[in-house]
């Protein structure tokens, strides 16, 4: 073993020890005293590998001991002139956990100088398998001589010190695949534990954010890693990581609660600090699969849409489009997506009783599986797509612009869809083909349900009647829809030549809608409230559907008006996540509720205490008419 190997071993195996013997001291606090003179001798490590460091990089003794000499006068004076108690843990921890990751950056700049006689930089410093493997210790450490560590914190907790170990140093290339696993797994953690304490009166929801705040930091480090080849954004969050694990290990969760059911901004808070970390993680996988060249002009070169020289306003404008739209519409980012929307919406479907909806929800997870992922990525006709109909998913602009090649598939994939939303109901899209289900009805964002009844925008859109700017904005949308196929088959056709920055009109106006807007509505749920693309009319495939289901055999029907009269829950208007709050009345009045609303989801059905509404389509239509016939015979 070398002398440099031996002197690290010893160095490290000597900030353990300290270390070891300081989180004991200061969990147990068995009095001001011993308290006192651990953090001294934290310090005291400290100091020490500071100026070893200075002394191997600038060869001066007089810095080594100048350094370690002030420390134990200065430090040691206010510990032994200080009478009075310490009254507040608290306003002991956060020094002691700066003090910590400051104390592990100084080790590894030292080991680093030591091992290789050059000046550390901060990716030196921290993404070294020394600093990992004292942190590491020091994590485990920490959290298993803890007594009554909240369970909820436990769990978050342990979800961040399976992150801590996956740096490049350690696990090269492979890191990035494994913290992206673990944070996935750990959201859905999260939120199953968020939706099964949302009863509670109040929850960890600061902490969560914290969590979810530093996954997000996590992922913008790997994304700029990818982008300009430097790990520092990176180092900076695993520290900022390992100073949280400590501090609420130590003190406990964020006093600071609430309840993500009563409180929007708190809701909005969780969902957007996850929603920048999914966006940053689809990211870098892309960057992994090489769907994304690693570097700034790889990067650029890898985007959907042509870039522009940031000059203007407007290019900023589209650039930024640019970047968001391409990788929201990435295929790794709807796979990361689908892994964890697609687990919260299995949980859901195990709590749902009625059978058909069961089904329902299998075939939702299934098609985003095959007909949003496999297909139009991985399979072997995946060039051939946008010649076959029905595959252009949501409709005008999936596949490119409207051309005499792809004509007939874009008709038959509207005559397809039109002839199912006819027959079964606009289910067929937004029920099932569509990716937004998918997303809402996961257990946990399907119970912010509640703010189609609370939030401003929510309550405009409830009971089954369409609102006149409802009306305003899906005929605006379907209109400049139809006027914007027009232009792009003429100009494809050399008609009327037209492009927006030499694109397609018909692909710019899918790109910005299912890619940007569709995320935007997605994201803001507690000021929109759920399945705001159907309530408020800006999906122009979901309008086009509901149109037709609208005047087509679907509905939902009740075996006997009478059993509504007097029930006293309504659990059915409650459970409806498009806002449908009048379907009683109209069960009352009529025996059956029709509404553009109403994409088929089927929680009413379920929620029914007394089973009494059902679904009714062409198969009722069809049994009837048979029970029809046999009468006559």
């Amino acid at each position: 073993m070398s002398d440099a190997l031996t002197l690290s071993l010893i160095i490290a195996l000597s900030m353990l020890a300290v270390v070891f013997y300081t989180v004991y001291e200061v969990e147990r606090w068995k009095s001001r005293n011993r308290v006192l003179i651990s953090l001294y001798l934290q310090g005291m490590m400290l100091t020490m590998n500071l100026g070893g460091y200075l002394y191997l990089v600038y060869h001066s003794a007089f810095l080594f001991l100048i350094i370690n000499g002030a420390y134990m006068f200065f430090a040691l004076y206010p510990i032994l002139t200080f009478k009075g108690e310490l009254q507040r843990k608290e306003a002991v921890y956060i020094p002691f956990s700066i003090l910590m990751v400051v104390s592990e950056a100084v080790m590894g700049a030292l080991i680093y100088t030591l091992q290789t006689g050059l000046p550390s930089t901060l990716n030196d410093a921290i993404n070294n398998v020394w600093f990992v493997g004292v942190m590491v210790s020091e994590m485990v450490f920490t959290l298993a001589i803890k007594r009554n560590v909240d369970p909820t914190l436990r769990k978050y907790l342990i979800a961040m010190l399976l992150l801590m170990p996956w740096f490049p140093s350690v696990a090269g290339i492979y890191s990035f695949y494994a913290s992206a696993f673990i944070m996935i797994a750990a959201t859905i953690v999260v939120y199953e534990t968020l939706y099964n304490q949302r009863l509670r009166a109040t929850q960890d929801t600061f902490t969560v954010i914290e969590l979810m705040t530093i996954f997000a930091f996590m992922m913008i480090g790997e994304f700029v890693y990818f982008l300009i080849d430097t790990l520092t954004l990176f180092d900076v969050s695993m520290a900022v990581a390992m100073f949280w694990f400590i501090l609420r290990t130590l003190s406990g969760p964020n006093p600071k609660r609430g309840n993500y059911l009563r409180d929007a901004t708190l809701a909005f808070a969780i969902i957007f600090t996850t929603f920048v970390m999914e966006f940053f993680m689809g990211a870098v996988l892309d960057f992994l699969e090489g769907v994304f060249t690693p570097g700034v002009a790889g990067f650029i070169s890898s985007l959907s849409l042509p870039w522009l020289s940031p000059n203007t306003p407007w290019d900023l404008l589209w650039d930024g489009i640019d970047i968001v739209g391409s990788v929201l519409g990435s295929t790794w980012f709807l796979i990361m997506m689908g892994i964890e929307m697609g687990f919260l919406a299995f949980k859901k479907m195990l709590e749902i009783k009625v059978r058909e909806v069961r089904v329902r929800m299998v075939l939702m997870i299934i098609a985003y599986a095959i007909y949003s992922v496999y297909l139009p990525n991985f399979s072997p006709i995946a060039s051939q797509l946008a010649y076959i109909p029905y595959m252009w998913s949501m409709g005008v602009g999936t596949m490119g612009g409207v051309t005499n090649a792809f004509l007939m598939a874009i008709i038959g994939t509207y005559v397809i869809y039109g002839v199912l939303s006819f027959l079964f109901g606009s289910r067929n899209l937004c029920g099932v083909t569509c990716t937004a289900p998918l997303m809402y009805q996961g257990n946990f964002y399907d119970s912010l349900k509640v703010y189609n009844r609370t939030s401003k925008l929510g309550k405009k859109t409830m009971t089954s009647k369409s609102s006149k700017w409802y009306r305003g904005i899906a005929l605006g949308i379907s209109l400049l829809v139809l006027v914007a196929s027009i232009i792009s088959y003429l100009s494809n056709n050399g008609v009327l030549p037209f492009t927006v920055e030499g694109v397609d009109i018909t692909v710019l106006i899918y790109f910005i809608a299912f890619d940007i807007v569709w995320y935007i509505v997605f994201i803001s749920i507690p000021f929109m409230g759920t399945f705001a693309c159907v309530t408020q009319g800006w999906c122009y495939w979901g309008v086009f559907n509901q149109a037709i289901s609208r005047v087509g055999l679907f509905r939902l029907k009740v075996r006997d008006p009478q059993v509504c009269v007097t029930c006293k829950t309504v659990d059915c208007a409650n459970a409806c996540p498009t806002g449908i709050t009048d379907m009683r009345g109209e069960f009352i009045k009529k025996g059956e509720m029709r509404s553009i609303k109403c994409v088929g989801i089927g929680e009413c059905v379920d929620a029914c205490p007394h089973k009494n509404i059902f679904f009714y389509d062409v198969r009722h239509v069809i049994s009837n008419l048979f029970k029809g016939r046999n009468k006559g015979k």
